[in-house]
């Protein structure tokens, strides 16, 4: 049996929705991992099926931090399940980090991270992802017993200023616990069943303001939960208003920078056939094409500004003690009417 096709078998997906991996591990002195990651949008998004680690055999199937739905079409129909009980939490607007264990050769557990659509947690010219957990770890060392605590993976969003998506926030860098995965058939755990000191909160009486929505976990008469997201007005106008649009398809292109160097028409298609139709997206190539280049000229811009700051602290000053000497010394690289964008970068890289 081929490497795929055990994939395949392990998944139980056609061989179309799998993208093989080989990386090393960040978190384990670097092990080498090889299998494929699932891009079907369902409960298996961003599934691993890991055959080696370390070039050794060690055959195992990893669920994920599954893709979240509507609980209504495009034409306003609902389809909820049938409810037992629902809790409602704030819907967070950052990047989705997912805790899990996975054995090696010897039938030793080791833990690691991903982001929602790779297989490790990495760094990118995009953005320090790693650099940014690893400080997320730092101020909380109590998040690695979580996974072995609750007996399965955990959903964490890491999100603020510094990791700027859709939703501005004030917080420049932090982690909240979302919803743990069942190991063995990806079964959400709900952020009401782990246990935890903390994570997200529920929203107050089930009401949401200056916020990018909120998240049901219904419990159905089964007792299966199933995660529904809702979001405002505000923010469905950017995602669905009219179909596909310029800002939803700038929305995802920040989202398929989370795990590629690289920002092209070939990289965003998948993510957007996940939402969309292929006639809708090929009638947009246009605008696909400018909000492409649009991401890429800010994210060279970025470049930019993090380069010149680099330089600047090289010479002993910070943006958060000397904010006035620090864009003083950037101006002569920067237009006047650049500044307030030159600032809002730096922000977000941190010191």
């Amino acid at each position: 049996m081929t490497d795929l096709e055990q994939a395949v078998e392990l998944l139980g997906v056609d061989a179309k929705f799998l993208q093989p991996f080989d990386t090393t591990d960040p978190f384990t002195d670097e092990v080498r991992l090889e299998g494929f990651l699932c891009q079907r949008p369902d409960h298996r998004y961003g599934a691993l099926a890991l055959l080696r680690v370390d070039g050794r055999h060690a055959t195992q199937r990893i669920f994920a931090t599954p893709k979240l739905h509507y609980p209504f079409g495009k034409d306003g129909r609902f389809f909820f399940p049938p409810i037992q009980s629902a809790h409602l939490y704030e819907k967070l607007d950052g990047t989705n980090v997912l805790a899990y264990r996975y054995r090696d050769a010897d039938d030793r557990w080791r833990l690691t991270y991903k982001l929602r659509l790779a297989p490790t947690l990495r760094n990118s010219k995009w953005g320090p992802f790693l650099d940014y957990w690893r400080e997320l770890l730092a101020r909380h060392p109590e998040i690695p017993a979580l996974i072995e605590a609750n007996g399965c993976h955990v959903s964490f969003e890491m999100y603020g200023a510094r990791n700027a998506h859709l939703i501005a926030y004030e917080t420049p860098l932090a982690a909240a616990v979302l919803f743990g995965v069942r190991p063995a058939d990806a079964a959400v755990v709900g952020p009401f069943q782990l246990r935890t000191g903390g994570g997200n909160k529920p929203t107050a009486d089930d009401k949401v303001s200056g916020t990018e929505g909120t998240v049901w976990y219904v419990t159905e008469p089964t007792g299966r939960v199933t995660m529904w997201k809702c979001k405002p007005e505000s923010v469905e106008d950017i995602h669905w208003a009219t179909g596909i649009n310029k800002a939803a398809v700038i929305a995802t292109c920040w989202n398929a920078l989370e795990t590629s160097d690289v920002l092209n028409y070939d990289v965003l298609l998948p993510l957007l056939l996940e939402e969309y139709q292929p006639d809708d997206i090929e009638k947009f190539r246009t605008n696909i094409d400018d909000a492409i280049r649009q991401v890429n000229v800010e994210q060279e811009f970025r470049q930019k500004v993090r380069t010149a700051y680099e330089g600047v602290k090289a010479q002993g000053l910070s943006i958060t003690r000397d904010k006035t000497a620090v864009m003083r010394a950037l101006s002569g690289q920067f237009r006047r009417d650049q500044m307030g964008h030159v600032y809002a970068a730096i922000v977000r890289l941190g010191e």
